[in-house]
């Protein structure tokens, strides 16, 4: 109980500390404007506004943007994330297996996550319960609390 106020007080002084990392859409700003046009895909850094709208990630559509428009970009920060398997495919199944990786990079970290702290609150042989000692911050990157 203690843990959890102490940990409720200190995401609130995080908050202040840090509020320029804080993004926030008041409707009808011209802030909200500014937004639309300069998408950023979270994983590479790179602008992801010839997406559709609700794109959060860098997909195939702009991998292949990319390779076509800025080859330079491509060659520098997409191509290396490819096998040398996957350098002999057909260039549409390049781009592909590299929108497949951005997605793996943020989505591999909490399902990991998730895996680990269900294999250790599901053991049959534990003689108590163990959701109390894992890390509140693990058990939230998972989305279990």
């Amino acid at each position: 109980m203690e843990l959890d106020v102490l940990n409720k007080i200190y995401d609130f002084i995080h908050g202040f500390i840090h509020s320029n990392e804080l993004k926030i859409h008041i409707p009808g700003t011209h802030q909200e404007e500014n937004d639309s046009s300069q998408k950023v895909c979270p994983v590479t850094g790179l602008d992801i506004s010839m997406q559709p709208r609700g794109s959060k990630f860098l997909s195939f559509t702009g991998v292949k943007w990319y390779y076509e428009h800025n080859y330079k970009t491509y060659s520098e920060i997409l191509a290396p994330r490819l096998t040398d398997t996957w350098k002999k495919k057909d260039i549409n199944d390049q781009f592909r297996e590299i929108a497949h990786s951005i997605r793996n990079m943020d989505s591999n970290p909490r399902n990991n996550t998730r895996r680990a702290i269900r294999k250790i609150l599901n053991e049959k042989n534990s003689l108590f319960n163990n959701f109390d000692l894992i890390d509140k911050r693990k058990l939230k990157e998972a989305g279990l609390v």
